[in-house]
């Protein structure tokens, strides 16, 4: 695909029959597949994944829907997404509607104005096709003025391809992007391991099958201990799908998984809503009361600096000579007038924009980068090192902003992080 074709596709999807989504119109050639592509009749729900020790929700998963209006549906034998995605597979459309359930998505939160990040599914046999382009993403979320740090694309499992070396070149192309990787379905199929040595992600999702009823058996319970202890020692995030019930949740936080996602929080809605109460207060509960055999996980609460920041009306002249003075800090982190983190002052990025235009009294939240790498307090060592490691070449040596409860608590230097990691004990 050209540049011209990416910066098309963000407007429209060149399959051969369909028509602009939005115009009404009904296309006089092509399938019902083609037709549905072009409508208004596909949108997308999301679904929260959840911090089980803090109740926070952390992310949302982007999952692709059928609308009511696409009224023929059933008659051509589709009763949900993953009969559209085996439709689209076999005539051979899977990257368009891959794409268009991206561009939904993406529209969706970016027209919502919403904050956090967003996990968006990616079938990995769309690679197969000859018009797949890895530009795609990055295209619509610059066209919507949102950072792939924000995005995790989620693999699912699909056999062979999952075990293919085009598939890790893909990955590493996204991940210098500024992308993270989750690995789905971890568990369903044989391919899974492979796949998770080939691609070493930053998340790994755990199958509902490996996590329903979980709490009665005790098999179950030992795998899950392992795979969190894996995923600590290895600085990848695990979460736990198909969470249903109250048992399950003491269970897998008994286990030490990290994060999860099902019905017991919420089940996938087209609104970007919290959490009810009564789950809020039932997961802070569990956190609190369950007994757990937890191995020590070193965080970057232990080597978090208490940098001071400064407010996002100051000017950028005052930012300037604050970081004259401080020649140790490589950035100053900004924030609201409730504490809260809107960016990042890189000391290189501000004095070289400041030496190429007027200073004119311009605030320093005009000259920020409003997408840091941002991480709670409890984040292992080993976590903060993948992600500082998957950030693009400009942003690879700006300080770590380290929060808590929401709140800038200080900051964690590239150096300092990799001191960490190689003088403190393995555990």
């Amino acid at each position: 695909m050209t540049a011209n074709d990416q910066s098309a596709g963000a407007q429209r999807l060149d399959v051969p029959g369909t028509i602009p989504p939005g115009s009404g119109a009904v296309a006089k050639s092509g399938t019902w597949l083609d037709d549905l592509l072009a409508s208004d009749h596909l949108h997308v729900a999301f679904q929260p994944i959840v911090n089980l020790n803090t109740a926070e929700i952390i992310g949302r998963e982007v999952l692709g829907r059928i609308g009511p209006g696409a009224v023929d549906a059933r008659a051509h034998g589709v009763n949900g997404p993953a009969a559209l995605i085996e439709m689209a597979h076999a005539q051979g459309k899977l990257l368009a509607l891959d794409h268009r359930f991206r561009q939904i998505g993406i529209q969706t939160f970016a027209r919502a104005g919403a904050t956090g990040t967003f996990f968006l599914n990616i079938d990995p046999r769309v690679i197969d096709d000859p018009a797949f382009s890895a530009g795609f993403t990055r295209h619509v979320l610059e066209e919507h003025g949102v950072a792939p740090t924000r995005i995790v694309l989620e693999l699912t499992e699909s056999g062979a391809v999952l075990d293919s070396e085009r598939l890790e070149q893909v990955v590493r192309h996204y991940s210098d992007q500024g992308f993270r990787i989750a690995l789905d379905d971890v568990g369903a199929g044989y391919a899974s391991l492979t796949a998770l040595l080939r691609i070493r992600p930053h998340f790994l999702k755990i199958d509902k099958s490996l996590v329903r009823h979980v709490a009665n058996d005790p098999m179950r319970i030992h795998l899950l201990r392992a795979i969190a202890e894996f995923g600590a020692r290895s600085g990848i995030q695990v979460i736990a799908e198909g969470i249903e019930d109250e048992q399950d949740l003491a269970a897998l936080i008994a286990c030490n998984i990290e994060f999860g996602q099902g019905y017991f929080f919420a089940r996938p809605a087209p609104e970007l809503g919290g959490l009810p109460p009564h789950v809020l207060e039932t997961v802070q509960r569990l956190a609190q009361t369950t007994d757990r055999t937890k191995t020590p996980v070193r965080t970057i609460g232990a080597i978090v600096q208490s940098h001071p920041a400064v407010q996002q009306s100051m000017p950028a002249e005052e930012v300037a000579n604050l970081l004259r003075h401080k020649v140790s800090y490589a950035g100053v982190a900004v924030i609201d007038v409730h504490g809260r983190v809107t960016g990042l002052v890189s000391r290189q990025r501000l004095f070289a924009e400041m030496a190429y235009v007027q200073r004119g009294g311009r605030r320093i939240a005009d000259l920020m980068d409003p997408h840091p790498l941002r991480l709670d307090v409890s984040t292992s060592i080993e976590v903060a090192v993948r992600l500082a490691g998957s950030r693009d070449e400009a942003r690879a040596h700006d300080p770590i902003i380290v929060e808590q409860a929401g709140h800038y608590l200080g900051q964690v230097s590239v150096p300092g992080l990799m001191r960490a990691l190689a003088d403190g004990p393995l555990v």
